[in-house]
C-alpha cells in the first residue's frame, strides 16, 4: 500500500474517533477525498457510509444527497467495494432518506416519492421484508393530512413482519405507538406499549421513545402516576441531548399538567433550540411545544436566549408561535394540504389536563400562607401577645404574621419591643441576640426575664442566664418559666436532681394557666430519665383533656410520638403521628409532618408513608427552613428508594442537593452519598461516581468506618463503569480505612472484591490482594463469615490457576470453595462452582471428567434455576469431544424441556 493510501486511512481513523459533530463530519469529508485522491474505493465507500451516519446524526438531510449518491455510484461500480458492515448500514440508510426529505419543505412530493420506491425497489431486490416500505408510507401520509392512505398504510405496517432491516422490535413498538395516539386511539397506545416497557431492549433510544410516545395516551387515559413514571423516566434519559425531537412532549407535558416550574427549568436547558434547529420540522416542532408551555408563564418573565439576550415571555411567545405558524404554511404549501397548520393550531390550544404530581412535590393548599389579619396594629398586636401569653401560639404566629416590621414604630414602645422579641423567637425573623437585649430593655424588669427565660435554652450560657432569671423574676409566671427552662437546661447537663426540684417548684407555684405546661415538661424530663412508661402516662392524661392550650397540645403529641418511636411501638407511632399532624395547619401542621416523618424514617416506614413524606417537603417549602426541607426530601429519598421508585428518588436527593445551604456539611453529605447510590442503581455511572467522590471530600480523614463504606460504595461504581484497576486501587484504601477501624470482617471482603476486579494482566497484584484478606482472615470471629471469605478467595484462585494453565491447582482451589458453599448452603454458588469446575477439566482435555462434573452439577440444580443453560451447555460440550450423541441423552433431554419452560 502506498504512503498515499496509509495517510488517506490514518486521516478516516483519526475522523471516526471524534465526536459527533460538525467538526468531525468536515475530517470525514477531508478524509473522503484523500481516499479519492488515491483512488482507494474501499476507503472511499467507508468514508461516505460514516459521513451519511453523520448527516443522521446532525439531522442535516441535506448534506445527505451527495454521499449518498456517491455511495450508489460506487456500488455499481464495484459492488465488492462494500464490505458487510458497510453494505448492511447502506441498506439501513436508505430508511432515513424518504423521512430527512418529508421533514425539509425545499424538497418536493415528487422527490420524496422517488426515494421512497428507490427504498421499496431496493428491499424487494434483497430480499427484505416491506414493513419500513410501509411505515414511510404511512409517515407521509399523515404528514400531508391523507388519512385514507394512512389507514391503509398503517394497516399494512401493523400486518408485515419484521426483517432485518426493521429497526429494534421496542422502535417498531414507538412508531406504532405514535400513530395509535395521533389517531386518538389512546388505549391501544396503553395496551401496546405495556409489554415492551418492562424489558431492556438493548436499544440507544428506548425505553425513552415508547415513554415519551406513550404519555399523551397515559394522560387521556387517566394513568396519572404512570404519566409521571413515564416522564420521569425518559427526560432523565433525553435530558444531556441538545438535539433529540422527544423533548417536545415533555414540554408540553409540564405545560399542561401544571408543572410549569419544571417545563421552564426544562426549557431554559434547551434556549439554543430557538436559533439552532437545523431540521425545519425540529424547528417547528420545538416552537409548538415550547408555544405551549410559554403561553402558561406571565409575560414579563425573562428567558436568557443564546445569540439574543433577555426575551421577555410574551416576547418569546410570540416569535416561536410566529415561527411555527410559518413553517407549517410552508409544508402545507409542499404538500397541497392545510393538515400541518391545522395540527400546529390544535397544539397550540392545547387544553390543561388534571395535576399530575411528579417526584418533587409542589405546596399543597392547606398549607398556603395562612391569611393574615387587616386592622389596628396595636390592637393586632395586643392580640398576639395575649395568644402566644395563653399558649395559643397557632393564633398568635398568624396574628404576628399580619404585624410587618415596618409598622413596629406605630406601636406603644413595649408592644413594638415584644413583637419584636417574638418574631426573633418565632423564626419569622433571625435572631439577633444584640437586638434582642436592646428590645429587653424596653420591657419592663419582670417580663424581660421572662422573655429571657425563655430563650436561655438555646445560649452558650444559658444555665447561668436561667438561674439569674429565676432570682430577679418577681411573678409566679415568670419563676414558673424560669423554673422550666432551668429543668431542659439541668437535664442537659445530666444533673436530674436538680432539674426535679426545679419541675418540684414550678408545681408549688402552681399558675393556673401554666399548670398543663408543667405536666407536659414533667413528661418530657422522665423521658430523659429513661423512665419511658411513666412519661408516657403523664403525656396520656394531658392528652386526655380539653384543657390543655395549642402549645401544650403539641409538645404533648410531640412527646408521646418520639416516646413510641424510640419503643419500637410502630402503628401505634404511625397513629399518633397521624393524628399529630392533621390537628394543625400552617406552620405548626407543618413542623408536626416535619415531626411524624422523622419518627417514619427511625422506624423505617418510609415506603408505606410516601403520601405524607410528599406532604412534608410540600409544607416545609412554605413554613419552614431550607434545612427541614432538604431533610424533609432526604427522607423522602428513602421512601422512594425503598419503594424501587429511582428515578423518583434521583430527583427528590436532587432538588435537596440544589437546597443545601452552604454551611450544612454533613446535611450535604448524607444528600450527596444517597444520591449517589441511587444513580448506581439507575446505572449513571459518571454521575454516580462524581456524587460518591464528593462524599468523600466531605468526610474526615479520620472518620474511617464512613470513608471505608463510602469507598466500598464508590469502588463498585467503578467497577460496574468497567475500570477494574481504579475500582481496585479504591476498594484498597477502603480495606485499609476498615481495618484502622478495627472492623476486620469488612476489610476482608474489601480486600477479596479488589482482587475480583484487577485486570487478568494485574497478576501480581490480585496475588497482593488475596494475601492481604488471607492475613487478616483469623480475624474475623463469624464463622459463616470466615467460611463465606475463606471461599471466595479460594475461588479467585483458582480461576487464576485456571487462566495459567494449572488445572491441576485451578481444580484443588476449586473445589475448596465447593465444599465451603456447601457448608454454607449456599446452593447456587456451589452450582457454579462445580460447572466451572466443568469447565476446568474440558480445558485440561478431560471430557470425562468434565461430563461427571457437569451431571454432578445438574443433580444439585434447585427448581426453576437461572443455571441450568450453563449446565447444559458445559454438559453437551463435554458429550461433544467424546463424541456422544448428546440429542439422546435422557439429562440433556431433560435440561433442555426444563429450559424451554
Amino acid at each position: 500500500m502506498s504512503d498515499e493510501k496509509k495517510d488517506a486511512e490514518r486521516l478516516f481513523a483519526e475522523a471516526y474517533e471524534m465526536p459527533s459533530g460538525m467538526a468531525r463530519h468536515e475530517a470525514l469529508e477531508r478524509a473522503a477525498r484523500a481516499a479519492d485522491a488515491t483512488d482507494h474505493l474501499p476507503l472511499g465507500v467507508s468514508c461516505r457510509i460514516q459521513l451519511i451516519r453523520s448527516c443522521y446524526d446532525l439531522d442535516r438531510y441535506d448534506l445527505m444527497l451527495a454521499p449518498f449518491a456517491w455511495c450508489m455510484a460506487a456500488e455499481q461500480r464495484d459492488p465488492t467495494s462494500f464490505d458487510d458492515y458497510d453494505r448492511h448500514t447502506f441498506d439501513w440508510a436508505h430508511k432515513w432518506v424518504p423521512g430527512g426529505l418529508r421533514r425539509d419543505p425545499r424538497f418536493s412530493l415528487a422527490q420524496i416519492e422517488s426515494v421512497i420506491i428507490q427504498l421499496a425497489t431496493r428491499y424487494q431486490q434483497h430480499g427484505y421484508s416491506m414493513q419500513p416500505i410501509h411505515g414511510a408510507r404511512a409517515d407521509q401520509a399523515f404528514h400531508v393530512g391523507d388519512a385514507e392512505a394512512f389507514a391503509e398504510h398503517f394497516g399494512r405496517y401493523l400486518a408485515t413482519e419484521s426483517g432485518p432491516m426493521s429497526d429494534c422490535a421496542a422502535c417498531v413498538v414507538e412508531e406504532q405507538v405514535t400513530h395509535l395516539v395521533n389517531q386518538g386511539r389512546h388505549a391501544e397506545a396503553v395496551a401496546h406499549a405495556q409489554p415492551v416497557l418492562g424489558s431492556d431492549q438493548g436499544c440507544a433510544t428506548q425505553p425513552q421513545g415508547i415513554l415519551t410516545a406513550v404519555l399523551p395516551a397515559l394522560l387521556e387515559t387517566g394513568d396519572l402516576a404512570g404519566a409521571a413514571s413515564a416522564h420521569l423516566t425518559a427526560y432523565r434519559l433525553i435530558k444531556d441531548d441538545t438535539t433529540t425531537g422527544y423533548l417536545n412532549e415533555h414540554l408540553e407535558f409540564c405545560a399542561v399538567t401544571g408543572n410549569i416550574a419544571r417545563g421552564i427549568e426544562i426549557l431554559q436547558r434547551n434556549l439554543h433550540r430557538v436559533h439552532g434547529s437545523v431540521s425545519p420540522s425540529a424547528e417547528m416542532q420545538f416552537a409548538i411545544s415550547a408555544s405551549v408551555l410559554l403561553s402558561r408563564i406571565a409575560p414579563d418573565f425573562a428567558f436568557d436566549v443564546p445569540l439574543t439576550g433577555a426575551v421577555p415571555t410574551a416576547d418569546l411567545l410570540d416569535q416561536l408561535r410566529a415561527r411555527a405558524l410559518a413553517l407549517a404554511s410552508a409544508f402545507d404549501a409542499r404538500n397541497a394540504s392545510t393538515a400541518c397548520t391545522s395540527r400546529t393550531l390544535e397544539s397550540l390550544a392545547r387544553k390543561d389536563s388534571v395535576h399530575v404530581e411528579l417526584a418533587v412535590p409542589v405546596a399543597a393548599p392547606v398549607f398556603a400562607p395562612e391569611p393574615v389579619e387587616s386592622g389596628d396594629p396595636v390592637e393586632i398586636a395586643q392580640g398576639m401577645v395575649e395568644a402566644y401569653d395563653a399558649g395559643d401560639f397557632v393564633t398568635g404566629r398568624r396574628l404576628l404574621e399580619s404585624l410587618p416590621s415596618d409598622m413596629d414604630a406605630l406601636l406603644p414602645q413595649e408592644l413594638a419591643a415584644q413583637t419584636s422579641i417574638r418574631r426573633m423567637i418565632s423564626g419569622n425573623a433571625e435572631f439577633d441576640y444584640p437586638l434582642f437585649e436592646a428590645e429587653l430593655d424596653r420591657l419592663s424588669p419582670d417580663l424581660a426575664c421572662r422573655y429571657r427565660a425563655r430563650v436561655s435554652v438555646w445560649l452558650p450560657d444559658g444555665l447561668a442566664i436561667a438561674r439569674t432569671c429565676l432570682e430577679s423574676a418577681t411573678s409566679d409566671t415568670t419563676k414558673t418559666l424560669a423554673a422550666l427552662a432551668l429543668v431542659e437546661l439541668l437535664d442537659a447537663h445530666h444533673d436530674h436532681a436538680a432539674a426535679s426540684s426545679m419541675l418540684d417548684l414550678a408545681f408549688s407555684l402552681d399558675v393556673p394557666s401554666l399548670r398543663m405546661r408543667v405536666l407536659v415538661d414533667r413528661a418530657e424530663h422522665l423521658a430523659r430519665q429513661q423512665d419511658l412508661d411513666a412519661a408516657t402516662t403523664l403525656v396520656s392524661q394531658v392528652l386526655s383533656t380539653s384543657a390543655a392550650p395549642p402549645s401544650v397540645w403539641f409538645d404533648a403529641q410531640r412527646i408521646l410520638l418520639r416516646l413510641q418511636t424510640v419503643t419500637g411501638q410502630v402503628k401505634s407511632a404511625m397513629t399518633t403521628g397521624q393524628s399529630f399532624a392533621s390537628s394543625f395547619t400552617g406552620a405548626a401542621g407543618a413542623e408536626a409532618l416535619f415531626l411524624w416523618s422523622l419518627a417514619i424514617e427511625e422506624l423505617e416506614q418510609e415506603a408505606e408513608h410516601l403520601g405524607p413524606l410528599r406532604t412534608t417537603v410540600a409544607a416545609s417549602r412554605v413554613h419552614l427552613t431550607p434545612v427541614h426541607t432538604v431533610k424533609s426530601c432526604h427522607i423522602l429519598g428513602a421512601g422512594y428508594l425503598r419503594s424501587e421508585r429511582f428515578v423518583e428518588a434521583a430527583e427528590i436527593l436532587e432538588e435537596a442537593l440544589r437546597l443545601v445551604p452552604a454551611d450544612q456539611e454533613d446535611l450535604a453529605l448524607q444528600v450527596t452519598f444517597r444520591l449517589g447510590q441511587v444513580c448506581r442503581r439507575l446505572g449513571e455511572f459518571p454521575s454516580a461516581e462524581r456524587h460518591l467522590r464528593t462524599s468523600l471530600s466531605l468526610l474526615s480523614p479520620d472518620d474511617h468506618p464512613r470513608r471505608a463504606f463510602t469507598q466500598d460504595a464508590l469502588a463498585n461504581v467503578l467497577h460496574r463503569a468497567g475500570d477494574g484497576a481504579t475500582a481496585a486501587s479504591v476498594y484498597a484504601a477502603a480495606a485499609r480505612d476498615w481495618e484502622t477501624a478495627s472492623e476486620v470482617a469488612e476489610a476482608v471482603s474489601s480486600w477479596i472484591e479488589a482482587a475480583g476486579v484487577l485486570p487478568a494482566e494485574e497478576e501480581a497484584a490480585t496475588h497482593a490482594a488475596l494475601a492481604e484478606a488471607s492475613r487478616l482472615l483469623p480475624g474475623v470471629t463469624d464463622t459463616s463469615a470466615q467460611q463465606r471469605h475463606t471461599a471466595e478467595i479460594a475461588a479467585i484462585r483458582a480461576f487464576m490457576h485456571g487462566r495459567a494453565g494449572d488445572f491441576a491447582s485451578a481444580m484443588k482451589e476449586n473445589r475448596t470453595a465447593e465444599s465451603l458453599a456447601a457448608a454454607l448452603a449456599d446452593r447456587p454458588w456451589q452450582v457454579f462452582l462445580v460447572t466451572r469446575g466443568a469447565r476446568l477439566l474440558l480445558d485440561a482435555s478431560d471430557p470425562e471428567g468434565a461430563e461427571a462434573e457437569a451431571r454432578r452439577a445438574a443433580s444439585l440444580l434447585p427448581d426453576d434455576s437461572t443455571q441450568t443453560g450453563d449446565v447444559l451447555s458445559i454438559l453437551s460440550e463435554a458429550l461433544k469431544q467424546q463424541h456422544k450423541a448428546a440429542g439422546t441423552d435422557p439429562l440433556v433431554r431433560s435440561l433442555t424441556a426444563a429450559l424451554s419452560h
